[in-house]
């Protein structure tokens, strides 16, 4: 049976959503610009790892019309020819595993810390949905074109659909809420994203009316509670995946640990959600994934990130405090308690068969996507996708391994490997213009110089505009999380740290960062709060801050002023 959804009003919600839902794959987004001709000059770098030097790329409408060599490419009259031969072009990165109802913050997940008493769940989820459209925006800005998102409520389907019609989003395919023998009722807040399904009859029937949505995923959450077995939910899963393949579905499973995901796959599991960890991967694994032609999604990121959190060991990219939802990083950073027993409980990291188990898989030939699980707790949309890369290759892959995983590798595992994951004629333009070459340092993923959806050239600025207010908060959210490389992030080469009496204290980021290295060994406990923030002028904010952890009670620093130019912070002066 179905825990806390009863199946008619399931069956009720689903048709009203349908509506609106249609299509999973609509034309040009109302509103859009109108496609027209464009020629990106650059070195472009194919799935296989092969550069093509000094190339163009003709787009013609949404669509790669032609690709080659500079000097061989016929370049139509009129046609703006952006990009130079430093630059390079890969396909759109793709993330293959999100979760668009979470939002990466500390209160993303009631079932896995409860925290309601501080942010009711409620709340978090309004929170969520009134923010989806700058969640969409992040993404694009991060360079992702297109993402799965890997399971939710029944507003996933809203999501793909305002996604279709707004310009700044990526491509968004969708599963609905997930099917499994465990219910998830901390997450209920009236759209549930989990139903506990214990009947194989009632489990075909809410795939078929997940068919009338044309989800682009069925997911099944496989987990084994207490006192069963992997083959007592069998029965279930079998029906499901049946179900969805009669009706031209594909079906994806949460399955981390081995047995699990040996019977996924053994019941036709098109993809595997998540990395199997608790054991290492063997040949007869590896054979029955290659005879059913399953896709292995890699989601080491999201391991690494829950330990960051629940461990107190932060440590921000410059692409995370830039371009993340300042909301969830502060919350990360918050310094509210966590339950003891959970921090003593909570994960080391990238659990060491995951790393060794993609490897391998990788190395046999089975088709790895990768995926970084956004939305989880610490795991913030967009950027994360970029560590889980980097994690891939301290796993063992190659820089170009890894860039196929967010490529190729994705877009199969959202089933558009034959429009996505490849700068190729006839395949969309959906495409990634860097400063550097990835293939020689993969941090250079980040180094965006432009991103192209559908055809339409976009600098970074342009889809997400930085105010002066979003450096601050990445300061302080670094400081919070006592994360000096981030921190510096921040400030630009020729900052400089002043009194408000006119005393210079420190310039320049070397002396800045000694300066605040003292502080923080001093006070480690040391934690900022914005009492009040105010706007003076252009690139200017004020903050009445608040220090606490420097003594039994809160030190009232008054108002710090920041002088921001260009994203960083130029001056700081202090009361």
């Amino acid at each position: 049976m179905i825990a806390r959804a009863p199946l008619a009003l399931l069956l009720a919600a689903l048709a009203l959503a349908a509506g609106a839902c249609r299509s999973g794959r609509p034309g040009r987004v109302p509103g859009a610009p109108e496609p027209q001709r464009l020629a990106i000059r650059g070195n472009v770098i194919q799935p296989d790892g092969t550069v093509l030097p000094d190339a163009l790329v003709l787009v013609d409408g949404n669509r790669i019309a032609a690709v080659g060599p500079a000097r061989g490419v016929a370049v139509p009259p009129g046609t703006p020819v952006l990009g130079d031969a430093a630059k390079w072009i890969l396909p759109g990165l793709v993330d293959a595993h999100v979760h668009l109802f979470q939002s990466g913050g500390l209160y993303a997940r009631p079932d896995l810390v409860d925290l309601t008493a501080r942010v009711p769940y409620p709340r978090e989820r309004a929170a969520v949905r009134a923010g989806i459209e700058d969640t969409l925006r992040r993404t694009l800005r991060s360079g992702i074109t297109s993402v799965l998102d890997a399971g939710g409520p029944m507003w996933n389907f809203e999501v793909r659909a305002l996604a279709a019609r707004t310009p700044l989003a990526p491509r968004v395919a969708v599963a609905g809420p997930l099917l499994s023998p465990v219910a998830r009722p901390q997450l209920d807040a009236g759209d549930p994203p989990v139903l506990r399904v214990t009947d194989p009859g009632v489990a075909r029937a809410l795939v078929r009316t997940q068919a009338s949505l044309r989800p682009d995923l069925v997911k099944l959450l496989w987990l084994v509670p207490p006192g069963s077995t992997v083959e007592s939910w069998r029965p279930v899963a079998r029906a499901a995946i049946q179900e969805a393949h009669r009706l031209g579905l594909r079906v994806g499973v949460h399955a981390a640990e081995l047995a699990t995901a040996r019977a996924a796959v053994a019941e036709g599991a098109d993809l595997l959600c998540h990395d199997v960890d608790d054991a290492e991967v063997d040949g007869a694994f590896i054979e029955a994934l290659r005879a059913r032609g399953t896709v292995y999604v890699s989601t080491l990121v999201a391991q690494e990130a829950t330990a960051q959190v629940f461990r107190r060991q932060l440590r921000f990219s410059a692409l995370a405090l830039e371009v993340a939802d300042p909301a969830a990083v502060a919350s990360v950073s918050d310094p509210f308690p966590l339950p003891e027993p959970f921090r003593a409980e909570a994960p080391t990291g990238v659990r060491p068969a995951a790393a060794r188990n993609v490897v391998r898989l990788a190395r046999a030939g089975i088709p790895v996507a990768a995926g970084s699980e956004a939305g989880d707790i610490g795991v913030f949309h967009g950027t994360a996708l970029h560590r889980q890369l980097q994690l891939l290759v301290e796993a063992g892959l190659s820089r170009g391994e890894a860039l196929a995983a967010a490529t190729a590798g994705a877009a199969r595992a959202l089933g558009r490997a034959d429009e996505l994951g490849a700068v190729q004629v006839g395949k969309l333009a959906d495409l990634l213009v860097l400063e550097a070459s990835p293939l020689e340092a993969l941090r250079n993923t980040t180094r965006i110089h432009a991103v192209v959806k559908d055809g339409t050239w976009r600098r970074p600025a342009e889809i997400l505009p930085r105010t002066a207010a979003d450096v601050v908060q990445a300061q302080h959210s670094a400081w919070n999380a006592g994360d000096l490389d981030g921190l510096l992030s921040t400030f630009a080469d020729d900052a400089q740290v002043r009194s408000v009496s006119g005393g210079l204290l420190a310039t320049g980021k070397e002396a800045i960062g000694e300066r605040f290295a003292r502080v923080l060994a001093d006070r480690p406990r040391g934690r900022v709060r914005v009492l009040e923030r105010r706007g003076e002028g252009p690139g200017v904010v004020l903050d009445h801050e608040e220090m606490s952890g420097w003594g039994p009670e809160p030190l009232d620093l008054g108002w710090v002023r920041y002088e921001v130019e260009e994203g960083r912070i130029r001056r700081l002066l202090l009361p």
